[in-house]
């Protein structure tokens, strides 16, 4: 059955001389992988370029659940970006939010709100001009709220000590390992409470800047259950450097 819905791109693999299997996050249908043959045809209906990482689609495929590889009939970019592609630290992001993502969205159920707030945030990375160092750090604060698994926002000048099992902010450091101390809290409690408009207010030295993302990252591995061992890691921290 042809449907319409919007998606956002995680990845692609590279089928046979001209196809390619993309992953895409689909309004409709969650997480959904879909073969493309003679993408980069002169041909084809549907281009290569357009999938490439974190590209916001409007799409039409030929759906039936429970097929391993879905079809595109058609796609289109929605919302073509004018900034992403063309530097060095806004394609590093998108390189490695699109390969979390892919990681940590696994349903195949549609999520309009987590949906929504994808396509919204990759927007404003795409139009943000200060902050952009800073954005990946809040956009996965965020995430976490959509996955189930949000801090809570209750430091105080009593709870100054970040528990990462438990999700908030204690009186004492847990019998376990996986806490901050009182400065990572402090800050992590700034992080939380700020957003994407006032991101360049938040300016942490790069050090504390990658300490804040290991911790993110061990975060996100405590809560899903499985570490994340995300490839451009290395490169990303370069490039902020």
């Amino acid at each position: 059955m042809l449907q319409k819905t919007r998606g956002i791109v995680l990845r692609n693999l590279k089928f046979g001389d001209t196809g390619m299997i993309t992953t895409i996050y689909t309004e409709s249908f969650g997480r959904m992988a879909f073969i493309v043959q003679g993408s980069h045809g002169r041909k084809s209906s549907v281009k290569g370029n357009l999938l490439k990482q974190l590209f916001l689609l409007e799409m039409e495929v030929d759906y039936k659940p429970g097929r391993e590889l879905q079809r595109v009939k058609e796609i289109k970019n929605i919302s073509p970006f004018g900034s992403i592609p063309f530097g060095i630290v806004k394609s590093s992001q998108a390189l490695f939010l699109s390969e979390l993502l892919e990681k940590v969205l696994r349903e195949e159920e549609s999520r309009p709100e987590l949906f929504e707030f994808l396509f919204r945030s990759i927007q404003i990375l795409d139009l943000l001009e200060d902050g952009v160092s800073n954005f990946h750090l809040l956009f996965l604060i965020q995430l976490t709220r959509y996955l189930g698994f949000g801090p809570s926002n209750n430091y105080s000048t009593s709870n100054q000590f970040f528990d990462m099992i438990a999700g908030n902010f204690v009186l004492m450091p847990p019998a376990h390992p996986w806490f901050l101390q009182n400065r990572e809290s402090l800050v992590l409690a700034q992080l939380i409470g700020m957003s994407y408009q006032n991101s360049a207010e938040f300016k942490p030295d790069q050090g504390l800047r990658n300490a804040l993302l290991d911790f993110e990252l061990e975060y996100y591995g405590l809560h899903i259950g499985n570490k994340l061992n995300l490839k451009s890691l290395k490169i990303f921290r370069e490039i902020l450097h």
